[in-house]
């Protein structure tokens, strides 16, 4: 069956999606708590359910209504899924570490703007833990559950009403706003910038999801207090700023000379 209502949403349209969604988890939220079912399990823990609950409730809404398959939404180019992993795995893990340190320093630079109160501590801390299910959310369901909105619905349409740059600049903002707090909105704009350019010269999820993974792990890596290689701070900011480099040069070649043909969006 074709997708329908191809341009749902728009900018308006996307703003109350987001809203809803937000309102969708703070009611689970209010529900759990009121009934103790999750008392035994841990704040990331019931957090990561109740976030993988409300964008499942919002998913099966969004892909009834637009009638698009699992299939298109996660890939709908011509090429191969697994090509077009396979051709950016090295680049695209190349430029996480750059990534992180620099999306670092936002974050640095708002705490020091905006102190963190001792809950926003708590909760980096929980966020960054190394437990299973902390990670288990970090590293698998939010890249899977936020690119599948973000990139996989509200880009996907942006792209068929506005040019590429407003689109991608346009989702990004939504992306860092859904963060909903100061420390990570920089952080978040900055990745979804690079997450929606790479949606749209792909058209595929997979290599998105690929970045936010390792993304979210490098994070929760770095913040870990294990010590893997004794090598100094140094070596390891000059690597991560040469693997950026080497990484970003790579993306362009392979992905800038695609052609548009799988691109029905309005040019910038």
């Amino acid at each position: 069956m074709p997708e329908t209502h191809h341009t749902f949403p728009n900018k308006f349209e996307a703003c109350y999606l987001l809203a809803v969604l937000i309102a969708v988890e703070l009611l689970l939220s209010l529900a759990l708590r009121q009934s103790s079912l999750l008392e035994s399990i841990d704040w990331q823990g019931a957090s990561g359910f109740i976030k993988v609950v409300a964008n499942g409730l919002v998913f099966i809404f969004l892909l009834t209504y637009k009638q698009l398959t699992y299939g298109s939404l996660f890939h709908s180019a011509d090429q191969p899924a697994v090509k077009t992993v396979a051709a950016l795995l090295v680049p695209v893990a190349l430029i996480v570490p750059g990534l992180v340190l620099i999306t670092g320093v936002l974050t640095s630079l708002m705490a020091w703007i905006f102190p963190m109160s001792l809950d926003d501590q708590e909760m980096f801390s929980d966020m960054t833990a190394s437990s299973a299910i902390p990670l288990l959310f970090a590293c698998v369901a939010a890249p899977v559950l936020e690119e599948m909105l973000f990139r996989g619905v509200i880009l996907r349409s942006f792209l068929q009403q506005y040019s590429r740059i407003e689109s991608i600049l346009w989702t990004s903002f939504l992306f860092a706003l859904a963060h909903l707090n100061v420390y990570q909105f920089f952080t978040a704009l900055l990745l979804g910038i690079v997450l929606g350019w790479l949606y749209e010269r792909t058209r595929s999820l997979w290599p998105c999801i690929l970045l936010h993974a390792l993304f979210n792990g490098f994070i929760a890596l770095s913040a870990s207090s294990v010590t893997i290689f004794d090598v100094s701070l140094t070596w390891l900011l000059a690597a991560a700023f040469v693997g950026a480099i080497a990484g970003g040069v790579l993306l362009i070649r392979i992905l800038e000379p695609a052609t548009r043909s799988q691109k029905p969006g309005r040019n910038s």
